[in-house]
């Protein structure tokens, strides 16, 4: 019996709760079998949670990956259950997969289990059928984002029907926190300190606590949960209709999992790495470090050898103007309990923290003051584009209308940059930050936490031959908070 392959689409998450999976496959084995042709399990590719009307052929990953995999193997026959799990769009499966496969495989054979003959794209009857799928996606896609605007304009803030978080229950319309809420939280804390998502993968897999699939946890499913605003107790939608968008945030809509605060902090730790380098790196005082005598940042030097077995560290901080070399381990041990004593003492400081919630009060009036400023100047623009209409100059119209969508912008980004100070003034103001550092002494602090402290509260390290280096710290933890200082936005980019 000839070989054949078979393709399975699920297109939504409620269709995980039927058995669309087991009945296409069901349908295609049986297909098989009156066409004398085998299709073994491992030769059935399954795209799950997939439109086949939102996301063209070409974007579908598994439809490419059989593609490659027939032309590989020059193996040209395929099942599917019928033409609706082929296409939604009308044409891209033709394009992107059938006339690409067919000019490989000149004697290709598509099949639906609902005919007998191959999938023809020229036949009229068959171009009939897909353009009555894509017409008929067009009234769900209709009819389901009348629905779901509906919803989210009602006043009860109803969640709409969609996959419940993971770390949620979904009980008459509202989420409420399960027994996984804590497993988020504990994401979220271990991001704050500088963890990266592919360790915080790893030690969750080492702690044998299943993904939200039930599986293994990898950096991707990190990735989404750091980016769902769900947590915050904020839900969000955006809706996208003709290349229009509309947007609807409604604050307060469930009990959230995470502060804010730990958002805008995580957010600044990757501002931190982007403009110091990696986290997780053993050169903890990596573009920290200056030649006083050469007035250069120190660079690093890794000559770590295996020699028989055995590793050999020899790791350096080098200036390479004038040559002068330091040891890391010695650097470390020098300078590192000097700066978590300054930093516990910090942190119980009653005094620091009056002056750093003082800093957060002066930033967040200069932020309102241009502010201030940059709305009057959007008016004067707006009046001047009313005065370029009534003169019917189109250009001078065009010129306005771009200088006031970059001013939007950026006055979007200064009133997130007010709500993020507000937020963090909080937390400072009761404790919620120096609280973290309060026990830096008596912790095991990995690689990444000790980078994250020296990147807050040092500024530089001075160093010289034969003197002592010397350590100056930062005036105020939050002057590295690049977002407060340029009025760039801190949320999550969406």
């Amino acid at each position: 019996m000839d070989l054949a392959f078979g393709y399975i689409r699920r297109s939504s998450y409620k269709q995980q709760e039927n058995n669309s999976i087991e009945i296409q496959k069901a349908h295609i084995k049986e297909f098989a079998n009156r066409k004398k042709l085998t299709v073994p399990d491992e030769f059935i590719y399954i795209e799950d949670v997939t439109s086949a009307y939102s996301k063209r052929a070409d974007q579908r990953k598994e439809l490419m990956r059989l593609k490659a995999t027939m032309i590989e193997s020059e193996i040209p026959r395929v099942i599917f259950f019928e033409e609706s799990r082929m296409d939604r769009t009308g044409y891209t499966f033709v394009k992107d997969f059938y006339r690409p496969l067919q000019k490989e495989l000149p004697q290709l054979e598509v099949y639906t289990t609902n005919s007998e003959e191959p999938f023809n794209p020229d036949n009229p009857q068959t171009k009939t059928a897909l353009l009555v799928f894509r017409q008929e996606s067009e009234i769900k896609s209709e009819r389901a984002l009348a629905s779901l605007t509906a919803t989210l304009e009602n006043k009860e803030r109803i969640r709409p029907g969609a996959k419940v978080p993971y770390g949620y229950k979904q009980v008459d319309g509202k989420l409420i926190p399960n027994e996984q809420a804590e497993i988020v939280s504990f994401i979220y804390y271990l991001q704050s300190w500088g963890t990266s998502m592919g360790k915080i993968a790893i030690i969750l897999n080492e702690a044998a606590i299943p993904s939200p699939n039930g599986g293994v946890w990898g950096a991707s499913t990190i990735e989404t949960i750091l980016k769902n605003s769900v947590y915050t107790g904020t839900l969000t939608w955006n809706i996208k209709k003709h290349r229009k968008k509309r947007k609807f945030e409604h604050s307060g809509s469930h009990e959230p999992l995470i502060d804010h605060f730990l958002i805008h902090l995580n957010k600044n730790n990757l501002k931190l790495q982007n403009q110091f380098g990696r986290l997780d790196t053993p050169f903890l005082f990596l573009k920290k470090i200056i030649c006083s005598g050469c007035n250069e940042h120190l660079k690093t030097q890794n000559a770590s050898t295996n020699r028989n077995g055995k590793k050999y560290c020899y790791q350096y901080y080098v200036c390479k103007t004038c040559a002068y070399k330091l040891d890391i381990h010695t650097a470390h041990a020098t300078l590192l309990p000097s700066i978590l004593t300054h930093v516990q003492s910090l942190a119980s400081s009653e005094a620091n923290k009056t002056y750093t919630v003082t800093f957060l009060k002066d930033m967040k009036r200069i932020t309102k003051e241009t502010i201030a400023n940059l709305e009057k100047n959007i008016d004067k623009l707006k009046s001047k584009g009313c005065i370029a209409k009534e003169h019917e100059d189109e250009e001078f119209q065009a010129v306005i209308h771009s200088i006031l969508k970059d001013k939007k912008s950026d006055l979007e980004s200064l009133e997130n940059s007010l709500k993020a100070l507000a937020e963090i003034q909080e937390a400072v103001h009761s404790g919620v930050f120096f609280t973290r550092f309060s026990q830096v002494l008596e912790q095991q602090l990995n690689e990444s936490e000790k980078r994250l402290i020296i990147l807050y509260f040092v500024e530089l390290v001075l160093v010289l031959p034969d003197k002592a280096p010397q350590i100056v710290f930062r005036k105020n933890p939050f002057e590295s908070i690049d977002a407060i200082n340029n009025g760039q936005s801190t949320e999550n980019d969406r």
